[in-house]
C-alpha cells in the first residue's frame, strides 16, 4: 500500500490504511520524497533546547528509566520530546541507541512538524493525541521493524502542552499495551509537574507571606496605641510593643504569644465577659483601671481605654481583636475641637447659582436670630463652613466657637466630653475635673458635626440640656446654668434614622427648628467652575505654579460628573490637577479618569456673564437633553424651576418642541 501510494502519490485503490496514517504519508510525499526510503531528519542545537526544558527533563526522566527498567527488554526505548517536536531524551540499551542512530533518531533530531516526514511523532505532534503506529504504517521503510506509541505531556492546570513521551519496539515484540504504557507515563509526568508548580507556588506564597508579616510586625511595633490579637480561649496570637509598654507587661514581645490574654487585664474581665459583649458584632469597649496579676504587669496609675472586636473565622470559631490607649490619648484623638476663632463667613461661600443663593439667604435669616439650626446635605458639601458663618454672622460672634465630632468619641468618653466631670468621678479622672463642651461653649455656638451617630442613650442626656440650659458634670449634683446656640449637622436621613430606632424623635424636633440643606456640587451648575478656580489659584500659591486656566473639555467634563464627593472632591481633584499639570491650562490628562470621560456628555455650566444667545443657548441644550423636563434641565442649568420657566418666556423657548 505506502509503495503504491508513494509511487504515483495518490490514495486510489488504497483501502484499510486510518486516516491519519495516509496524511502522513501524504506529508512525506508534498515535501518532495518520493520513495520511503529518505534523508535523516535534521538535528537541531540540543543544549539550548535541555536548558530551555530543565524542568520538564528533571520530571520526566527518573520515570522514563523506572518505565525501561519495568519492560525487561533491550529491544525497546522510551523518547521525550519538547513541545516542538526535538527528541530531548533517548532511554534504552547502548546497541538499541546505536541502531537508533544509524537511522538518524537522535537526540536534538527534529521529528515535529519540521521534519522531512510524516512518522509516529509527527503524527502525535499534528492531532495532540495519543497514537500508535506499526511496522509499514510507517512514512519511512527505514522504520518497517519498528512499533511505538506516543502520547502528549499536559499541564493539567492550563491544558498546554508540555512535551511527548514514546513507548517503541521491534514489532515483533509490541502489543497495544505500548500505547497504554506511553499514556500512564505521560499522565504521571503532568501530575508530578504540576505538583511541583504548585510546590513553587506555595513556597513563593510562604516567602512573600514572611516579607509581610515582617513589615507587618514592623509596623504593629511602630504604633503607640496598643494591638492585641487572640483566640476565644484567650490565647495571645499577636501583640505589639504598644499593647506590652501600655499594659506594663513584664515579659519580652517574643514570649508574650502563646498565653493568655485575661491576666494582663484586671480581674473583672474574662473572655466569657467579652464574648457576651460582642456577639452581635458590637465593639466591647471596656475601661482597664488596674491588673488582678502582679507578677506580670507594673503598677499602673493611668486609665486604659480597650477597645475589643469579635471576628468570626469559621461557623463556630471566632478571634478577637482589643485595641488600647491612654486616657489623654484618646481624648486627643476622638474630641476634633476647634478652640481658634472660627474665620469663615457667608462672603466666603463661593458660588451664584440660585441653588447656593437661596440657602446662604436662608442662612443669614437663621443667624439673625437664635433658634437651634440643623444643617443637613452629603458629605462634602460644606457644612462645617456654614456652621462658622452663621455663628460670625449671629450676635454671638464675639463668643466661643466649638465644634465636637459626635461619631469619632469613643461611647465611654462621649458624655464626659459633652457635659464634663468631676474630680474623682471615675478611675483615672483629672483630679481638678474637667468642663464639658457644653461649658466651654457658654455664650457661644456649639457645634455637633455628625450628630445621627450619637450613641442614643446619650440623646437622652443631650436632650434634656437642650430643654433645661443647665448642665450637670458627671460625678456632680450642681446644675450649671449655660447660654448656647446649638448648630448641628448630618449626613444621614434623620426621619429614617427615627424609624430605624437609632435616633430620637423628640431630640429631632429639638434640634430642627430651623433647617438649612445644602445642595450637592451636581446641582450647583456654574459654581463647579467657580470653585475649580478658586482651588487653581489656591493651590497655584502652595505648590508655587503658574497654571493660569482650565480648558473648556475639563469643564465639560466637570458638569457632566455626579461629584459624591461634593466640594471635597473637588478640591482634591484641583489640587492633584495642579501638581500633574505641565502647561499653563489644566487638561484633561491632569484628571482622573473617571472624570475624564465624561467630557463629551455635556457642555459646560453657565459662565457668568456670558452674553444671552450663550444663555439661550444652553437653556435650548438642557431642554432637549433631559427631553423638555423642566426640572432635570434646572438641576444641570444650576437654576431654580420657577428660574427657568422664566428664562424659557424671556427667549420665547418652545419646550414643548424638545419633549
Amino acid at each position: 500500500m505506502r509503495a503504491k501510494f508513494f509511487a504515483s502519490g495518490s490514495f486510489d485503490g488504497i483501502t484499510d490504511v486510518r486516516e491519519e496514517i495516509l496524511h502522513g504519508w501524504k506529508v512525506s510525499y508534498d515535501r518532495g520524497y518520493r520513495t520511503p526510503d529518505f534523508k535523516k531528519p535534521v538535528v537541531t542545537d540540543l543544549y539550548l533546547r535541555t536548558q530551555k526544558e530543565e524542568e520538564l527533563l528533571a520530571i520526566a526522566v527518573p520515570y522514563m528509566e523506572r518505565l525501561y527498567t519495568f519492560l525487561q527488554n533491550d529491544t525497546f526505548w522510551i523518547t521525550l520530546l519538547d513541545r516542538d517536536g526535538v527528541i530531548l531524551k533517548l532511554v534504552g540499551s547502548d546497541t538499541m541507541l546505536k541502531e537508533l542512530a544509524a537511522t538518524g533518531l537522535i537526540e536534538g533530531s527534529n521529528r515535529g512538524s519540521d521534519a522531512p516526514y510524516g512518522g509516529l511523532f509527527h503524527l502525535v505532534f499534528t492531532y495532540k493525541k495519543p497514537f500508535i503506529l506499526v511496522s509499514t504504517e510507517h512514512a519511512s521503510s527505514i522504520d518497517d521493524n519498528l512499533a511505538g506509541g506516543a502520547c502528549p505531556i499536559v499541564d493539567p492546570e492550563t491544558k498546554e502542552i508540555l512535551g511527548f513521551i514514546a513507548v517503541s519496539g521491534h514489532w515483533w515484540y509490541s502489543h497495544l499495551h505500548t500505547l497504554g504504557l506511553a499514556v500512564i507515563a505521560a499522565e504521571a509526568i503532568s501530575k508530578q509537574y504540576a505538583l511541583e508548580k504548585a510546590t513553587k507556588r506555595l513556597y513563593a506564597m510562604s516567602q512573600s507571606l514572611k516579607k509581610v508579616n515582617s513589615r507587618l510586625y514592623t509596623t504593629l511595633d511602630s504604633i503607640k496605641t496598643g494591638i492585641i490579637y487572640c483566640n476565644e480561649e484567650g490565647t495571645v496570637k499577636v501583640i505589639n510593643e504598644g499593647a506590652v509598654k501600655l499594659l506594663g507587661i513584664k515579659k519580652d514581645l517574643k514570649d508574650v504569644p502563646g498565653t493568655n490574654v485575661c491576666p494582663y487585664f484586671d480581674s473583672k474581665l474574662s473572655m466569657d465577659k467579652i464574648a457576651a459583649n460582642t456577639k452581635n458584632g458590637e465593639t466591647y469597649c471596656y475601661e482597664l483601671v488596674s491588673s488582678g496579676c502582679p507578677d506580670f504587669v507594673y503598677k499602673r496609675n493611668y486609665l486604659l481605654y480597650c477597645y475589643i472586636r469579635r471576628i468570626n473565622i469559621g461557623e463556630k470559631e471566632q478571634e478577637y481583636i482589643i485595641t488600647l490607649s491612654k486616657q489623654t490619648e484618646a481624648h486627643l484623638n476622638a474630641t476634633k475641637m476647634i478652640y481658634a476663632e472660627p474665620t469663615f463667613s457667608f462672603d466666603d461661600i463661593i458660588g451664584s447659582s440660585d441653588a447656593i443663593r437661596q440657602v446662604k439667604t436662608i442662612a443669614e435669616l437663621g443667624a439673625a436670630h437664635n433658634p437651634s439650626i440643623l444643617i443637613t446635605g452629603e458629605s462634602g458639601t460644606g457644612k462645617e463652613l456654614f456652621a462658622q458663618s452663621i455663628h460670625n454672622a449671629s450676635s454671638r460672634r464675639n463668643g466661643p466657637f466649638v465644634a465636637i465630632n459626635c461619631g469619632a468619641i469613643p461611647r465611654t468618653l462621649i458624655e464626659s466630653e459633652l457635659f464634663g466631670y468631676e474630680k474623682g468621678a471615675f478611675t483615672g479622672a483629672d483630679k481638678k475635673g474637667h468642663p464639658g463642651k457644653f461649658e466651654l461653649a457658654n455664650g457661644g455656638t456649639l457645634f455637633l458635626d455628625e450628630i445621627g451617630d450619637m450613641p442614643y442613650d446619650v440623646q437622652v442626656t443631650l436632650l434634656r440640656v437642650l430643654q433645661t440650659q443647665t448642665v450637670t458634670r458627671i460625678g456632680g449634683t450642681k446644675p450649671i446654668q449655660i447660654d448656647v446656640r446649638i448648630v448641628s449637622a448630618t449626613n444621614k436621613d434623620l426621619r429614617k434614622c427615627i424609624e430605624n430606632h437609632t435616633f430620637r424623635e423628640d431630640l429631632y424636633y429639638r434640634l430642627n427648628v430651623f433647617t438649612i440643606p445644602l445642595p450637592p456640587l451636581r446641582e450647583r451648575g456654574r459654581d463647579i467652575e467657580e470653585i475649580a478656580r478658586y482651588f487653581l489659584t489656591v493651590y497655584n500659591k502652595i505648590y508655587n505654579k503658574h497654571v493660569a486656566d482650565i480648558s473648556e473639555d475639563v469643564l465639560r467634563a466637570f458638569h457632566a460628573y455626579r461629584w459624591p464627593g461634593n466640594i471635597r472632591e473637588l478640591e482634591n481633584v484641583m489640587e492633584r490637577a495642579v501638581i500633574l499639570c505641565k502647561r499653563d491650562y489644566v487638561t484633561l490628562i491632569d484628571i482622573p479618569d473617571a472624570i475624564g470621560r465624561r467630557a463629551d456628555k455635556a457642555a459646560p455650566p453657565l459662565a457668568v456673564g456670558w452674553p444671552l444667545r450663550h444663555e439661550r443657548e444652553q437653556i435650548e441644550s438642557a431642554l432637549k437633553e433631559h427631553k423638555g423636563n423642566m426640572s432635570h434641565a434646572a438641576k444641570e442649568l444650576g437654576m431654580s424651576r420657577p428660574t427657568l420657566y422664566k428664562r424659557v418666556k424671556e427667549y420665547g423657548i418652545d419646550k414643548r418642541k424638545f419633549e
